[in-house]
């Protein structure tokens, strides 16, 4: 079966891609947002209640926050978690009227800043960690015993998107399907170049595919998804692993074109993309990015509660649900509490511990 995307050209990608997608910018800075580019509709932006903004004052504990709130992010400016986390400040703010500022702790892949805010972080309710799926990951293979995921309270979960695998619309792979990058891999193995990090979701994603297709890539390692495209468009890798909120002014240019998904169903905004659980025909490629927003332990509990309320409001708003679907991913409400987002985090632990015991076996 042809796994291609229709209209594989630059213009028609992007003109079909357009089409799918509502647009929805996040400008870097927090405070403000970018104007909606020529043809773009803008967005309608946080819609706060009057009750629900005065709900949330009345909440909010005296003399907290007595600073800017700094919602900390274990990756570099321009990532996909970085992405999210400008998106969910404003909102934030808005609900709020509080200053939130982002903090990249960046390092290690990763392990720089979830080792930062579970030991450095004071329990004052003045920094938020927003992580995902690599946080635990570090926590099984990393930490060393030195720290779990159970040293962070969840208070919220944020969204959720697939890891992709992109490809130039211009290069020397722009018309192959995934099932055609198998079989250059195939036919040379050790040549094609494909990005990931030192550890976790696109390290592990890369050791699937080989072990389902009995290919062997050129795995060459980066800090982020950011710096993985840049080369890819530079033509200096061959597959670039990344989130939809990296590479999507890409993608609406028509300059990439994304061969696959980890997910158990296709995402919504880019139906025609298979996954790579249907491409190698198994149930286990579920990479995805598990956002969630979390405190050290012992910050005191009215700070806690209001923090839980702000973010519990801010996240039904159905605004941020569309602006969130834009970049590719997906608000679960059904995980609306501290004490559901734990639960299926510790379900989520207890698989990858599944699948790392495996392979550390040759399972």
């Amino acid at each position: 079966m042809d796994h291609r995307c229709p209209g594989a050209s630059r213009r028609s990608f992007g003109v079909a891609l357009a089409t799918s997608l509502a647009v929805g910018l996040v400008g870097r800075p927090v405070a403000a947002q970018s104007p909606p580019a020529a043809g773009q509709a803008p967005s309608a932006g946080p819609t706060p209640s009057a009750a629900v903004k005065a709900r949330l004052a009345e909440l909010r504990p005296k003399d907290f926050p007595s600073r800017p709130i700094e919602l900390m992010v274990a990756f570099a400016p321009g990532g996909g978690m970085d992405v999210h986390a400008r998106l969910l400040a404003r909102y934030l703010q808005a609900y709020s009227d509080q200053n939130f500022i982002i903090v990249n702790k960046t390092g290690a892949a990763g392990f720089i800043g979830h080792s930062h805010l579970v030991s450095q972080v004071r329990p004052d309710g003045q920094t938020v960690g927003i992580l995902s799926s690599n946080f635990w990951a570090d926590s099984i293979l990393r930490a060393e015993g030195k720290w779990t995921h159970r040293d962070l309270e969840p208070i919220a979960l944020y969204n959720l998107e697939p890891l992709g695998w992109v490809i130039t619309t211009d290069g020397r792979h722009k018309d192959r399907s995934f099932a055609d990058v198998i079989a250059q891999a195939r036919q040379k193995p050790g040549e094609m170049r494909v990005s990931m990090s030192d550890s976790g979701a696109t390290y592990f994603l890369v050791e699937q595919v080989e072990a389902a297709t009995g290919t062997k890539f050129n795995r060459v390692a980066y800090q982020g998804g950011k710096q993985a495209l840049t080369d890819l468009m530079g033509g200096h890798i061959d597959v670039s692993f990344g989130y939809m909120g990296e590479y999507r002014g890409m993608l609406l240019d028509g300059r990439v074109r994304p061969l696959a998904f980890t997910s158990t169903r296709r995402a919504p905004t880019l139906p025609e993309v298979p996954t790579f659980n249907e491409l190698l025909r198994r149930d286990d490629v579920i990479w995805d990015a598990f956002r969630f927003a979390a405190l050290p332990k012992g910050v005191p509990a009215d700070r806690k509660a209001w923090l839980v309320a702000l973010f519990d409001a801010v996240l039904d708003d159905p605004n941020l649900a569309r602006e969130v679907t834009d970049l590719g991913a997906s608000v679960d409400r059904s995980l609306n509490t501290p004490a559901r987002v734990t639960e299926e985090i510790e379900r989520r632990v207890a698989r990858e511990r599944v699948f790392y015991d495996r392979r550390k076996t040759g399972g």
